[in-house]
């Protein structure tokens, strides 16, 4: 009778070993494994947007991180082309292409002649392309001006006045997508002016 309760008594304390073991085992797993089940997964906390410009292959456990700053126009031609962008988003625009538009024109200038002119003629000028890419054909009412404008929003342009005596060239910037500067200088018999034009695009 000792002996069979020896037995049993030996059987239960394996019982409760082997229990407490299992439920040891249990818990380091779920201390390693946020999602429970015991499978040993170390969690890696990351941008989980294969999209993203940081996403993180490895990481099982989103934490908000993603970033998106890679995107942009890669075109060194285009007017918005960004130097840190690695992945072109489709956003490029051209200098050329901006300028054939309606802009509203403000002037300063140092003589009456040109005041005149751009005032009476010009408050709202049409840029129209000329022969080829990047060539314009600026129409002032009073007067045209032909010129050019490069990659980077570089801006000649050159003509005569109304008249046909008064000579007129320019150089400018393309300053933003909506907004232009060009200096004009105008030659007539013994007198030059000087006016600077502000264009602005009329959206």
């Amino acid at each position: 009778m000792n002996f069979s309760f020896k037995i049993l008594g030996m059987f239960f304390l394996a019982t409760l070993v082997i229990s407490s073991c299992k439920k040891e085992d249990d818990s380091i797993n779920n201390d390693i494994s946020p999602n429970g089940g015991g499978d040993n997964v170390e969690t890696v906390f990351g941008c989980m947007v294969d999209t993203a410009c940081n996403y993180n292959n490895l990481a099982n456990v989103d934490n908000g991180s993603c970033d998106y700053s890679c995107y942009g126009c890669t075109d060194e031609l285009a007017f918005n082309f960004d130097s840190e962008a690695t992945i072109d988003d489709g956003s490029c625009v051209y200098a050329s292409q901006l300028m054939l538009n309606n802009w509203s024109v403000e002037s300063n200038c140092d003589g009456f002649i040109m005041s005149q002119l751009i005032d009476v003629g010009a408050s709202e000028i049409t840029i129209d392309e000329g022969d080829d890419e990047g060539d314009l054909v600026v129409d002032f009412g009073l007067f045209i001006l032909e010129g050019t404008i490069d990659s980077d929003g570089s801006i000649a342009v050159s003509g005569e006045g109304p008249t046909g005596f008064t000579q007129i060239s320019g150089t400018g910037f393309l300053q933003s997508e909506t907004i232009a500067i060009i200096n004009i200088t105008a030659s007539v018999t013994l007198a030059t002016e000087n006016c600077t034009l502000t264009l602005s695009l009329i959206e």
